[in-house]
């Protein structure tokens, strides 16, 4: 049987590499796989539709559909503050977005005005009911 010291040591092991995956990755990933929107012909049309990211993170989209696409910030053009656009993205065609503040960006394609899409830009809470090792 091992000793509760061992134990004790292994449990703060998966704990401190849990703690890794769960803060520093999202951080660190600028882009990662997870923030990366893909352009279909088929709902979802911005496959996620819905993504959350941290201020200062990257999002980009890539375009894998038939068809050009847009990624207009509903802002543009409505007197609203625009926070992107893009310019018409063909097959294949990649547009990214970072450093945007916390708050919800809806978004939509001018092309095809039913395609849409929102990106969410959350602080990290910091969670006091973790006890640190």
């Amino acid at each position: 049987m091992p000793s509760l010291e061992r134990v004790t040591a292994v449990l703060k092991f998966f704990h401190l590499g849990w703690l890794v995956l769960v803060v520093v990755l999202p951080l660190g990933s600028g882009q990662a796989e997870g923030s990366q929107i893909i352009l279909l012909d088929q709902t979802p049309f911005y496959a996620p539709s819905t993504m959350t990211i941290l201020p200062g993170q990257a999002v980009q989209w890539h375009n894998q559909s038939m068809q050009p696409h847009t990624v207009t910030h509903d802002g543009c053009g409505r007197g609203g503050k625009c926070a992107f656009a893009s310019e018409h993205l063909h097959p294949g065609e990649r547009f990214s977005v970072n450093g945007l503040p916390p708050g919800t960006y809806a978004y939509h394609c001018e092309i095809h005005p039913f395609m849409r899409g929102r990106i969410q830009v959350k602080r990290i809470v910091p969670n006091h009911d973790v006890t640190e090792l």
